[in-house]
């Protein structure tokens, strides 16, 4: 048992996979593209009250999906996002809070549940 379960990420309509044996690779590229040389926790920086900057985020999910197999540059990612913000799309901080979600989800599964959970039961009793 490796105490970790496959994860799929997604970019430009594609899925990449990253089996539970490459886990620890994936946490490693994640958390230094986050903490930088700042000595941070990932977590911390992710679940920071204004999260991570564009640019580290952008880092990190790049990092991720090229670890996992795609052809993508931090740039590419980093761009989307200010694309988005550009044209005032309404779901650019629901982009960017799924991918903080998603990565978290990589780090640091059992808070990544705890926070869905908490969401979920805070939606059901509106």
């Amino acid at each position: 048992m490796t105490g970790f379960d496959d994860v799929t990420l997604e970019w430009g309509g594609e899925k990449y996979t990253v089996s539970a044996d490459r886990q620890m690779g994936l946490i490693m590229r994640i958390e230094d593209a986050l903490s930088g040389d700042s000595g941070q926790q990932a977590i911390s920086v992710l679940l920071a009250p204004e999260g991570p900057s564009y640019g580290r985020l952008s880092s990190a999910f790049g990092a991720a999906l090229r670890y996992a197999g795609a052809d993508v540059s931090d740039l590419a990612i980093y761009n989307s996002i200010m694309e988005d913000m550009a044209v005032q799309r309404g779901d650019v901080v629901v982009k960017v809070q799924r991918a903080v979600l998603a990565l978290l989800a990589i780090i640091a599964a059992p808070i990544a549940e705890k926070m869905a959970s908490v969401i979920t039961d805070d939606d059901e009793k509106k």
